[in-house]
Order: C-alpha cells, then sequence, then structure tokens
C-alpha cells in the first residue's frame, strides 16, 4: 500500500492518482490533512491561479411535484399535497425580472408527469425572448428523461428541440452516489448507475455541458466516494462535457432524516453531519483526484456555508457558486437566513482571502 506522501508527491509531478489512491487519502486524512490541503492547493494554484469565480445567477425551481419519494428528499410533494406547486411561465419570467443584470439562470425541478412538452419549451423561449443575454441552465438528468419519455420522444430529439428553444447546460443532479447498492436504499426508484451514465453521455455528445454532483454523509464510505469520483473522470476523459464538479453534503435538516437514521452507523453522524472538517477533506481530495481534468471545483456557498466554502478556497476549490436562491428552490440544504448574496459581497470576501474574484457569465466562461 502506497504511503500518502508518495501519493501526494505523485500528484504534484503531474501523475493522475487512482481510486485506490483516494482511498488511501481518506482513510488517513486525519494523520495527514495538511498535506493534503496545501498538494490540492498548489494543483489549484496551476490551473487558477488564485482567481476564484462565481456567477451572477438565480436558482428557480418550477415545480416540486415529484412521482420519486427518495428516502434523503425533503424538497418532493405528491400532486394536491399541502406545500405542492407549479410555477406558470410568467411566474418564472416574473422571478428573473426581480434581479437584474444577472447573467445565467438555473431552472430545474422535480419530475412532474403531468407537464406537457410544450411547457419547457415555451418556457425556454419565453426567457431567451425577453431575457437574451442570459444563459439557461436547467433540468436534470431524470428530468430529462421524463420529458422525452413523456412526450414520446428520443432523448436525442427532446435534448435538440430544448436546446433550439434556449437551453445551454444541464445540471449533473440525480448522481447522488453512483453505487447501485447505496441508491437502492436511499432513492431507490431512482435510475440506475449506468442509466444515468448513459444520459450524461448523450447530453455532452450534443455539444450541452453539465454540471457534476456527488451528495456525501449519508450511508456511503471512502470507497463508495472513489468509485463515484472515477466515474466522473472516466466520462470527462471521454466528453469533456463537465464544467464543474460540486461536493454536496447531506443535511442534517432533513425532514425525512429519521427514516434514514435506522441504515446510518452509530458514531458517523458526529463525523459526517458535524460539518467542516469533511467539507475540506472532500473539496482537496476531489482536486488532487480530478486536476485540470475537471478544472472547477465549487465550493457553493449556500450549500456548505460562506466560511466552509471560503476554507475550501485555501484546499483545491476554485468557486463559491451562484449569488441568488428563490426559496421555491431550497432542495436538501440547510435553512439559512441569507439566499441571496451580492457580487460585491462575493468579491470582498475573495479579496479578504488573499485571492482575485472573477464574475464569469456561466461555468467554464
Amino acid at each position: 500500500m502506497l504511503e500518502p506522501k508518495v501519493i501526494l508527491k505523485s500528484s504534484l509531478e503531474g501523475r493522475e492518482i487512482s481510486a485506490i489512491d483516494a482511498i488511501i487519502l481518506m482513510q488517513k486524512y486525519h494523520s495527514f490533512a495538511q498535506e493534503i490541503h496545501e498538494t490540492a492547493n498548489l494543483i489549484n494554484k496551476r490551473i487558477h491561479r488564485d482567481v476564484v469565480s462565481f456567477t451572477h445567477s438565480k436558482h428557480i425551481s418550477y415545480t416540486n411535484i415529484c412521482r420519486y419519494s427518495c428516502r434523503y428528499c425533503s424538497f418532493f410533494r405528491k400532486r394536491n399535497e399541502t406545500g405542492s406547486f407549479v410555477l406558470t411561465i410568467d411566474d418564472v419570467l416574473k422571478k428573473i425580472a426581480e434581479i437584474p443584470s444577472i447573467n445565467e439562470i438555473c431552472i430545474y425541478g422535480a419530475v412532474n408527469t403531468a407537464l406537457p412538452f410544450s411547457y419547457y419549451t415555451e418556457m425556454l423561449s419565453q426567457i431567451q425572448k425577453k431575457f437574451p443575454s442570459i444563459s439557461i441552465k436547467a433540468f436534470s438528468p431524470l428530468e430529462i428523461f421524463f420529458i422525452a419519455k413523456k412526450s414520446r420522444q428520443s432523448l436525442t430529439e427532446a435534448l435538440k428541440k430544448l436546446k433550439e428553444c434556449g437551453l445551454t447546460s444541464l445540471f449533473g443532479a440525480d448522481a447522488d452516489i453512483l453505487n447501485d447498492k447505496l441508491r437502492k436504499k436511499i432513492c431507490p426508484d431512482k435510475m440506475k448507475t449506468a442509466e444515468w451514465i448513459d444520459i450524461i453521455k448523450t447530453v455532452h455528445n450534443l455539444g450541452i455541458k453539465t454540471s457534476a454532483t456527488m451528495l456525501y454523509g449519508h450511508l456511503e464510505n471512502e470507497i463508495h466516494i472513489a468509485e463515484h469520483l472515477e466515474i466522473l473522470r472516466d466520462i470527462q476523459k471521454k466528453t469533456h462535457g463537465f464544467t464543474e464538479f460540486t461536493p454536496m453534503p447531506f443535511g442534517e435538516h432533513e425532514q425525512r432524516l429519521n427514516i434514514l437514521e435506522q441504515l446510518l452507523k452509530r458514531g458517523r453522524r458526529e463525523d459526517y453531519f458535524g460539518g467542516e472538517g469533511q467539507i475540506v477533506k472532500i473539496s482537496s481530495i476531489s482536486r488532487i483526484f480530478f486536476g485540470d481534468i475537471i478544472k472547477n471545483i465549487q465550493a457553493n456557498w449556500f450549500r456548505v456555508g460562506l466560511d466552509n466554502a471560503v476554507k475550501s478556497l485555501h484546499s483545491g476549490a476554485n468557486d463559491l457558486g451562484e449569488t441568488h436562491f428563490d426559496k421555491t428552490a431550497v432542495k436538501n440544504l440547510k435553512p439559512r437566513k441569507e439566499i441571496n448574496v451580492t457580487p460585491a459581497t462575493l468579491k470582498r470576501v475573495i479579496v479578504k482571502i488573499g485571492k482575485t474574484p472573477r464574475q464569469r457569465k456561466h461555468m467554464g466562461v
């Protein structure tokens, strides 16, 4: 078994580390945390120097009505259940207009099988018409799969039409953790790993970029995390379609956490739900594992908290995410008083830690 110092030296020399190497770094993290952080920071500096990016954009969820019942999700509702909603296209346009000068709009929801294909095409067309300078990031692989299925089109046909209506990129959500045994426990009726991979590759091959995500801090262990990262890296080598990787910690506030409680091993909650150590750990090891294959590692301030996000900027992360979140878009996140920040606020935070802020139009630009 390789020593962590040997693995870190190899990564600094530009060699790709293996999934087994990543497992070793995670297992030995407490003894080598400083060295891991420093290595991740050096690799990040080679790629981005000291530039930290963010985008002036807004997240909007158009519906929370979902045919699925993922055990970790406090966002979904069944039809006619209290709190369920579907936004009209006018509602979506009004929410976009609330924030002047945004560069990107991020639209996602649940798998609402009642919505026709025309709802999605009209929504994209209207956004493109009324806000022509805004980039549209919308839908997840699972949403796209059912949008196509409901409209009796192939995935490729549906994607081409949505792209013509203004779709720029997709969310790389629904990955959760890419291990089918775990998926059966936390999201048993969701797509399998191979199906997610096929959809992502199809999207990328059509010239549509996506983000990449990972949900951690639930039932997984180091092997599952390394397996997930390796799948993403293999896809990126083939398609070059991922714009960023965003690791997302499982939230201790989940309304349905009690359903998972019996599955969680005693003692793991303190490690995972306790907070900042795990966030920085995953950020730094992700940077070492991906190198410049996936150039952007996002420490989304809203998902992990601004303090934790800033700490991650010294340990491999180079992006803080978006500025605005509509209250309808709060999904699987710890409730926060602040759901919006101004570009000026993020710039001040970035400058304060000695880095250079860059406001991008959308990820990759």
